[in-house]
């Protein structure tokens, strides 16, 4: 009865799901078995060993044992793997050994494209003792029942961020293993080119310490229904990982893991079967080992200096542009004030002549007529002078503002962000801003920046960036059209 189960189920399993391939439920943990372009794809060198056993208890059930080997060269362009398998079921007895290359194309900073091509040998052989049969002359018996041939298999991965997707072809060449030719027909075992897809997404928790990973994988072969894998893996970095995949026409399965240090990992899987032997078909069980060469926190924590740097990097660079602007508009405003000041001294020089030709006038009377016109345009000028020169206030104050940012309120100079409306090379200068600026019925105050020795004139300050840029960019909501800027004191 045990014995035509087992028929059945291999039948069912062969026919239906294309089971020529080994099959494991911690595909997770290797999946350079399934895609050689996936060699290397992790940075570090590991080893993965597995060993399933599938419906204990009934004689003749699939055993199989499976170990990898996965490592980078040349800063990880360049992915190798080595895969060696043992897999019995019943009377026919596959083993085979793959070496797999992958080349890692960089596509962007978070983004690759892998190739991968394995090349390997595959043994398979029949135990004719353990056959039952009428004719024990029947001359397909007689052959030699071991053979192997060649074999060659590709792949292809991307990946995006924390998205990847990979296609393979195993056994490509779609090999037959000959053990005879002296029959009308060949006697020998045809190896089926299998299609393999794999797509997976992993969302990161607590700063990547915890990690949960829905995947979804695909096997198929012509003529043949194909085999759908959907699972979700919770991997916690420093404890361990649980998980559930359902196989399409086969068995869920539920995984549990241990870390038992950051370069040992050890898993079991338990398979339910869902087909409809399943009561009478024992348990299937899967024992994983996994060991990287190297302890991986110590990746994840250089990865993690490496974009603190650059972090830093791109924040000085921000920084830099804004100090940049700010000595423009420094050197812009000095420039100005210095014209300003030296229009007011050629002002007052034009007043003074103006007053030296009234006084000539108070003798002369033709000439008084002439200066009074000449002092009419002299004023003229001066008005217009003074007018381009000053900042115009709409309403004579600014409103609006918590009073902890007003000038009058802050304490010139200390740390903060300041809305400024001039910086001078000397103090009288600034005094004379300020001046006006008070007979507009406008608050300011003055400080010096030690590092520059240069006084700026500033209208209000703010705590943070954001706040006093908003007040720059609004000209003070509107209440000054004057030219403004940003003076950062740290």
């Amino acid at each position: 009865m045990k014995k035509s189960l087992l028929i059945s189920a291999c039948l069912l399993s062969f026919t239906t799901l294309g089971q020529q391939l080994p099959i494991y439920s911690s595909f997770f943990f290797a999946p350079q078995i399934s895609n050689p372009a996936r060699s290397g794809a992790s940075g570090f060198s590991e080893m993965v060993t597995m060993h399933r056993q599938q419906w204990q208890g009934m004689e003749g059930a699939p055993e199989t044992s499976a170990l990898l080997f996965n490592g980078a060269l040349n800063k990880e362009r360049v992915g190798y793997s080595v895969y060696a398998f043992n897999d019995v079921t019943d009377i026919v007895h596959r083993a085979g050994i793959y070496g797999n290359y992958a080349y890692h194309v960089q596509l962007a900073e978070k983004s690759s494209l892998s190739f991968g091509l394995g090349f390997g040998y595959v043994s398979n052989s029949f135990d004719m003792a353990s056959v039952r049969v009428k004719d024990e002359g029947d001359p397909f018996l007689i052959p030699a029942n071991q053979n192997g041939t060649l074999d060659l298999s590709s792949g292809v991965n991307f990946k995006a961020g924390d998205f990847q997707i990979g296609i393979a072809i195993p056994q490509m060449l779609a090999p037959t293993i000959v053990y005879s030719n002296n029959y009308d027909t060949v006697v020998g075992y045809k190896l089926l080119r299998h299609y393999t897809a794999r797509t997976q997404y992993d969302v990161h928790i607590q700063r990547d310490r915890l990690i949960l990973s829905p995947i979804v994988a695909l096997r198929a072969t012509a003529g043949i229904k194909p085999q759908v894998d959907a699972g979700l893996l919770f991997n916690m970095i420093e404890i361990g990982y649980i998980g559930a995949t359902y196989r399409s026409n086969f068995a869920a399965t539920v995984q549990v893991g241990m870390h038992l240090s950051p370069t040992l990992t050890v898993g079991y899987a338990h398979d339910f079967s869902t087909s409809d032997y399943a009561s009478s078909l024992g348990m299937s069980n899967e024992f994983m080992l996994g060991y990287r060469f190297g302890d991986d926190k110590g990746n994840k924590r250089l990865e993690s200096e490496i974009k603190r740097i650059k972090d830093k990097q791109r924040r000085a660079e921000v920084e830099g542009e804004k100090f940049l602007n700010e000595k423009f508009e420094e050197f812009k405003s000095e420039m100005e004030s210095g014209q300003k000041a030296e229009l007011e001294k050629q002002t007052e020089a034009l007043k003074e002549a103006s007053m030296q030709l009234q006084q000539a006038g108070s003798q002369g009377g033709g000439v008084q007529q002439n200066n009074n016109g000449n002092q009419g345009g002299f004023n003229q000028l001066t008005d217009m002078n003074q007018s381009a020169a000053d900042p115009v206030v709409n309403n004579g104050s600014i409103t609006g503002y918590s009073q902890s940012n007003y000038a009058n309120n802050v304490v010139a100079g200390s740390r903060g962000y300041y809305v400024t409306v001039g910086v001078y090379g000397q103090m009288a200068n600034a005094e004379r801003m300020a001046t006006n600026l008070s007979k507009r019925g406008i608050a300011s105050r003055i400080f010096q920046d030690r590092n520059n020795n240069m006084y700026y004139v500033f209208l209000m300050k703010f705590a943070n960036y954001d706040a006093a840029d908003q007040a720059k960019s609004t000209g003070l909501n509107g209440q000054y059209n004057g030219r403004l800027w940003i003076k950062i004191v740290k």
